[in-house]
């Protein structure tokens, strides 16, 4: 079993500006699951899914794909897939991703 509790939480730079991760676990295939925050505006690039990969917004809004999505929203994107993430508010999204991703743009 694995726990990570809310008040232990480590958050760690992504590489994009205003954007956060807070790792639970990596797995076998190169995929991860982690909470991530995102100050309002921030942005992830556009990113190709080689996994099938899931989203839920826990706080705030973003935009996906062009997709407004907010909290208690659930996306599903799967391989081969594009999208970027904008947040429309200070947000924190769950995301559960079975393989890696490469940024294209």
């Amino acid at each position: 079993m694995l726990v990570n509790k809310s008040v232990d939480r480590e958050w760690k730079p992504t590489g994009a500006s205003g954007v956060e991760r807070s790792l639970f676990r990596n797995n076998e295939a190169g995929g991860r699951s982690s909470v991530v925050r995102l100050k309002r505006e921030a942005r992830v690039p556009r990113h190709a899914h080689h996994g099938d990969e899931e989203v839920v917004v826990l706080r705030g809004s973003v935009l996906i794909g062009g997709v407004e999505l907010c909290e208690g929203d659930y996306l599903f994107t799967q391989p081969g897939e594009e999208h970027d993430v904008v947040a429309l508010t200070d947000a924190v999204i769950f995301v559960s991703s079975q393989k890696s991703v490469t940024v294209v743009e």
